[in-house]
């Protein structure tokens, strides 16, 4: 038999015992190396995430290894180690076929309304994973799925040469900053309440301050919360843009006035394409992001309650990390 963590409902987290997966045509069989925990996963867990039903079996961050493959795949991925690309695309609709793929009409993500990686062993389509280059490790290789989501979120907005502020340092927050830094932005600041994720962001060569009035030309909203998101608009500059990168778990009031009267641009961003997941891949190994500074707790993956718990401690926790008991990260 082999074990798969799932949220049965809001605050029930445990083990579920299956039958060991088999590999079908175009898929492969994987062992996950490393797992990341995100604030997706905590808005399962917590009844607050608008788009699943329950049950739920998490896991969408990871760095895996090819176990086995099924019926027509490539012989030459066995054994490889890869990124999963969670996203699970009808490839008929408008957005699909326009290479839009990221908001799929029959959009599913893997780990909130399909299966996720949480599991001694899953099976995931051949087509979503990315090798993982030499020299960078399962942990680095379980964040390229954060890092694609801040890569996705920059490249829907012109930041080269602009003033650009990120609301909110925890990982995608992060991961945001550092591409529009690497993208060439004339300053990126992070703005953060908290004093441990300022000296995090300072850590890592970013400019920090709690929210002080300031104004920028492009603001990134990376919280999910409707104080957050008024805060980026005030926050920026008549004719700026505000990008909302964070996950929403209810509705929220704006300052529709503001965004009419100063000529704003509001803009969303969801998940990304194989192109962000390549640039992602490339901005690793070339050293541009950084994804391990984001790292706070790790545990082995039989532990998955005490890492929920541990992420739940928002203060103290940054990135929680689950590794398989049979090889990945120590």
């Amino acid at each position: 038999m082999s074990r798969r963590l799932v949220v049965q409902a809001p605050h029930q987290l445990g083990w579920q015992e299956e039958s060991p997966p088999t590999p079908g045509p175009g898929e492969a069989l994987l062992k996950p190396l490393a797992v990341g925990l995100c604030g997706s996963d905590l808005h399962v867990y917590e009844g607050q995430h608008p788009f699943v039903r329950y049950p739920v079996y998490p896991g969408h961050e990871v760095a895996a290894q090819v176990l086995a493959l099924g019926p027509g795949t490539d012989p030459g991925w066995l054994g490889a180690r890869v990124v999963l690309e969670p996203s699970l695309t009808c490839g008929r609709c408008p957005s699909c076929r326009s290479g839009r793929y990221n908001i799929c009409h029959e959009l599913r993500v893997m780990g909130f309304q399909a299966p996720g990686a949480m599991a001694e062993h899953f099976v995931a389509p051949l087509e979503k994973l990315h090798r993982l280059p030499e020299g960078l490790s399962p942990e680095q290789g379980a964040l390229v799925e954060p890092l694609a989501v801040a890569v996705h979120a920059v490249a829907q907005t012109r930041v080269a040469g602009l003033e650009v502020a990120v609301l909110g340092a925890g990982p995608i927050g992060l991961l945001v900053a550092q591409v529009a830094r690497a993208y060439g932005a004339a300053s990126v600041r992070v703005v953060d309440p908290l004093e441990a994720r300022r000296r995090l962001a300072e850590e890592l060569g970013l400019p920090a301050q709690p929210p002080d009035g300031s104004r920028y030309e492009v603001v990134f909203e990376c919280v999910g919360s409707e104080k957050a998101l008024e805060g980026a608009i005030r926050a920026c500059h008549k004719g700026g843009e505000v990008v909302v990168v964070g996950v929403f778990g209810r509705p929220a009031c704006i300052s529709a006035g503001l965004v009419q009267d100063w000529e704003l641009t509001l803009r969303g961003s969801l998940m990304y394409t194989f192109r962000d997941y390549q640039e992602a891949l490339r901005l690793l190994a070339q050293g541009q992001a950084q994804v391990e500074p984001l790292i706070t707790h790790r545990f082995p993956l039989a532990e998955a309650p005490q890492a929920f718990a541990a992420a739940l401690r928002r203060e103290q926790a940054v990135k929680v990390l689950l590794s398989h008991p049979d090889g990945g990260v120590v």
